[in-house]
C-alpha cells in the first residue's frame, strides 16, 4: 500500500509541525493513520516527499524556488500545501503570492466573517459545508481568521468556500481554499486562506480532522477510511 510522506517546510520560517503546543494532535494523529509527517529544514530535500506543506511561510520564495516547486509539481506529481492566514498579517499574502502566482492564485490581503455560520458566535471562525474536495466523511469544517483567494486561471478548482452568508471586507468572493491540478504528472498545488485550521484548537472541532487528513494525502493513495468513532 503506498503511504505518503510529507515533508513539514521550515525552510521558510513557517509554523514547526513539532511544536507540541500547536499541532501535536495533527502530527500523532496522521501517524495514527498511516501519514508519514517529517520536518523539513534543507530545501533540497523536499523533493523526496510526496505531500510538501509551507504552513504559513515568512521568507518570499524566490524565482529559482518557484521555478523549482513548478517542476515537483508539473513533471514530478507532488503535492504541495501553501497556507496563509488574514489581513496580510506578517505581509503573508504578499509571501505567499510569490509562490502561488505560478499556479493561478493570489491570497488577498482581505478578512472573510460570517455572522451566522461560525463557532460559538464568532465571526471570524466560518464554518462551512460547502466543501468540494478532500470531502470523504466530512460535513462542516470551522476555518478560523480566513482571507478569500482570487483565481487567476480558470482552470483553479474549489476545495472550501465559505456559505452565502458569508462577507469580505473587501468584497471578494468568499474561496477559502483552491487547488490546481496536473493530471498529466499527478501533481497538485494547494492554497489556503488560513494556517489554523488544524493546529490543536481546531482541528477537533467538527470535521476538522478527518479534512485535515485527506488534504495531507496524496491523491495515490487509497482515500483514508474511518471508523464510526471519527
Amino acid at each position: 500500500m503506498f503511504v505518503t510522506k510529507v515533508g513539514w517546510s521550515i525552510t521558510h520560517q513557517e509554523f514547526t509541525v513539532t511544536d507540541y503546543y500547536y499541532f501535536s494532535f495533527l502530527q500523532k494523529e496522521a501517524h495514527r493513520k498511516g501519514l508519514k509527517i517529517e520536518e523539513v529544514n534543507s530545501w533540497n530535500k523536499l523533493e523526496e516527499y510526496d505531500t510538501i506543506v509551507f504552513n504559513y511561510p515568512e521568507i518570499p520564495f524566490t524565482e529559482k524556488e518557484g521555478e523549482q516547486v513548478e517542476i515537483l509539481v508539473k513533471e514530478k506529481g507532488k503535492k504541495v500545501i501553501l497556507l496563509g492566514y488574514y489581513k496580510n498579517e506578517d505581509r503573508i499574502a504578499d509571501t505567499c503570492n510569490t509562490l502561488a502566482r505560478r499556479f493561478g492564485m493570489e491570497l488577498n490581503d482581505d478578512e472573510v466573517i460570517d455572522e451566522v455560520n461560525n463557532h460559538k458566535g464568532d465571526r471570524y471562525f466560518l464554518v462551512t459545508s460547502k466543501i468540494r474536495r478532500y470531502k470523504n466523511n466530512v460535513n462542516k469544517i470551522v476555518l478560523a481568521c480566513c482571507a478569500s483567494i482570487k483565481p487567476l486561471t480558470p482552470d483553479i478548482k474549489v476545495v472550501v468556500r465559505a456559505e452565502d452568508t458569508a462577507e469580505s471586507n473587501k468584497g471578494n468572493y468568499p474561496l477559502l481554499i483552491a487547488e490546481q491540478l496536473f493530471p498529466r504528472s499527478g501533481g497538485y498545488f494547494c492554497l489556503a486562506g488560513t494556517c489554523v485550521f488544524w493546529d490543536n484548537y481546531s482541528i477537533n472541532l467538527y470535521d476538522n480532522l478527518k479534512f485535515s487528513l485527506n488534504l495531507l494525502a496524496h491523491r495515490r493513495e487509497t482515500l483514508i477510511k474511518y471508523s464510526s468513532g471519527r
